[in-house]
Protein backbone atom coordinates (compact mmCIF):
# COMPACT_ATOMS: atom_id res chain seq x y z
CA UNK A 1 0.00 0.00 0.00
CA UNK A 2 1.57 3.44 -0.62
CA UNK A 3 1.57 6.70 1.38
CA UNK A 4 -1.57 8.33 -0.18
CA UNK A 5 -3.89 4.63 0.58
CA UNK A 6 -2.43 4.93 4.10
CA UNK A 7 -3.11 8.49 4.78
CA UNK A 8 -6.56 8.45 3.44
CA UNK A 9 -7.35 5.12 5.73
CA UNK A 10 -6.14 7.16 9.07
CA UNK A 11 -8.20 9.93 7.61
CA UNK A 12 -10.94 7.57 7.44
CA UNK A 13 -10.30 6.25 10.97
CA UNK A 14 -10.38 9.77 12.38
CA UNK A 15 -13.36 10.88 11.10
CA UNK A 16 -15.20 7.94 12.12
CA UNK A 17 -13.75 8.45 16.12
CA UNK A 18 -14.15 12.19 16.40
CA UNK A 19 -18.21 11.48 14.50
CA UNK A 20 -18.32 8.86 17.10
CA UNK A 21 -17.13 11.26 19.89
CA UNK A 22 -19.85 13.90 19.02
CA UNK A 23 -22.61 11.03 19.22
CA UNK A 24 -21.68 10.16 23.03
CA UNK A 25 -21.38 14.60 23.26
CA UNK A 26 -24.44 14.57 21.99
CA UNK A 27 -26.69 12.03 23.90
CA UNK A 28 -25.24 13.25 27.45
CA UNK A 29 -25.72 16.94 26.77
CA UNK A 30 -29.31 15.33 25.86
CA UNK A 31 -29.84 13.25 28.99
CA UNK A 32 -27.96 15.94 31.33
CA UNK A 33 -31.04 18.03 30.50
CA UNK A 34 -33.39 15.89 30.08
CA UNK A 35 -32.28 14.51 33.58
CA UNK A 36 -33.89 17.99 35.21
CA UNK A 37 -36.94 20.14 34.86
CA UNK A 38 -37.19 24.53 35.92
CA UNK A 39 -39.72 23.77 39.15
CA UNK A 40 -42.80 26.12 39.70
CA UNK A 41 -40.86 28.01 42.44
CA UNK A 42 -38.65 30.79 40.48
CA UNK A 43 -37.61 27.88 38.04
CA UNK A 44 -35.40 26.12 40.64
CA UNK A 45 -34.33 23.20 38.76
CA UNK A 46 -35.55 19.82 40.09
CA UNK A 47 -35.33 16.31 39.00
CA UNK A 48 -37.45 14.59 36.42
CA UNK A 49 -36.74 11.01 38.24
CA UNK A 50 -38.14 12.04 41.38
CA UNK A 51 -42.15 11.86 42.46
CA UNK A 52 -42.71 15.47 43.06
CA UNK A 53 -45.77 16.01 45.14
CA UNK A 54 -47.24 20.06 45.32
CA UNK A 55 -47.69 21.65 48.97
CA UNK A 56 -49.08 24.59 50.10
CA UNK A 57 -45.36 26.27 50.84
CA UNK A 58 -43.54 24.53 48.07
CA UNK A 59 -42.90 21.30 46.88
CA UNK A 60 -41.58 18.05 48.30
CA UNK A 61 -39.75 16.06 45.71
CA UNK A 62 -38.40 11.83 46.49
CA UNK A 63 -35.41 12.01 44.32
CA UNK A 64 -32.34 9.53 45.11
CA UNK A 65 -29.85 12.95 44.01
CA UNK A 66 -29.85 13.92 47.73
CA UNK A 67 -29.35 13.32 51.11
CA UNK A 68 -28.97 14.63 54.89
CA UNK A 69 -25.53 15.13 55.63
CA UNK A 70 -24.66 15.74 51.95
CA UNK A 71 -27.18 17.79 50.36
CA UNK A 72 -27.61 18.02 46.77
CA UNK A 73 -25.32 15.30 45.39
CA UNK A 74 -22.65 15.90 42.92
CA UNK A 75 -24.61 15.76 39.65
CA UNK A 76 -27.44 17.80 40.90
CA UNK A 77 -24.98 20.68 42.52
CA UNK A 78 -23.55 20.70 39.10
CA UNK A 79 -26.86 21.49 37.28
CA UNK A 80 -27.76 24.03 40.31
CA UNK A 81 -24.75 25.77 39.42
CA UNK A 82 -25.19 25.21 35.66
CA UNK A 83 -28.60 27.20 35.64
CA UNK A 84 -27.30 29.93 37.27
CA UNK A 85 -28.14 29.53 40.74
CA UNK A 86 -25.79 31.18 43.19
CA UNK A 87 -25.28 29.20 46.43
CA UNK A 88 -26.23 32.00 49.50
CA UNK A 89 -25.81 30.25 52.71
CA UNK A 90 -26.43 26.74 54.44
CA UNK A 91 -28.16 25.90 58.11
CA UNK A 92 -28.55 22.89 59.21
CA UNK A 93 -30.47 21.02 56.63
CA UNK A 94 -31.38 23.85 54.77
CA UNK A 95 -29.50 25.83 51.79
CA UNK A 96 -30.70 29.01 49.62
CA UNK A 97 -29.83 29.48 46.42
CA UNK A 98 -29.87 32.97 44.31
CA UNK A 99 -30.56 34.07 41.10
CA UNK A 100 -31.56 37.70 39.37
CA UNK A 101 -33.28 38.76 42.80
CA UNK A 102 -34.78 35.49 43.47
CA UNK A 103 -33.99 33.03 46.25
CA UNK A 104 -35.00 29.46 47.06
CA UNK A 105 -34.77 27.95 49.70
CA UNK A 106 -33.56 24.24 49.67
CA UNK A 107 -33.97 21.83 52.53
CA UNK A 108 -32.33 17.90 51.65
CA UNK A 109 -33.22 14.95 53.83
CA UNK A 110 -32.32 11.32 52.69
CA UNK A 111 -33.78 10.47 49.29
CA UNK A 112 -36.03 13.80 49.10
CA UNK A 113 -35.75 17.53 48.84
CA UNK A 114 -38.26 20.29 50.17
CA UNK A 115 -38.23 23.49 47.67
CA UNK A 116 -40.17 26.62 48.79
CA UNK A 117 -39.28 30.39 47.57
CA UNK A 118 -37.31 32.47 50.37
CA UNK A 119 -36.63 35.93 51.52
CA UNK A 120 -33.39 37.65 51.59
CA UNK A 121 -34.25 38.59 55.30
CA UNK A 122 -32.05 37.12 57.76
CA UNK A 123 -29.74 35.26 55.72
CA UNK A 124 -26.26 36.07 56.08
CA UNK A 125 -24.11 36.21 52.64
Amino acid sequence: MNQEGRDDMNTRRMGKWLAGLLGVVIISGTTWYYLFESSQVNGFPIPRTGTVEEKPEGLLVKTHLVSEVEGPGVLYKMRIRQAGWKWVDREGLAAWYEKDGRMIELTTFDDELFLESAERAGIEQ
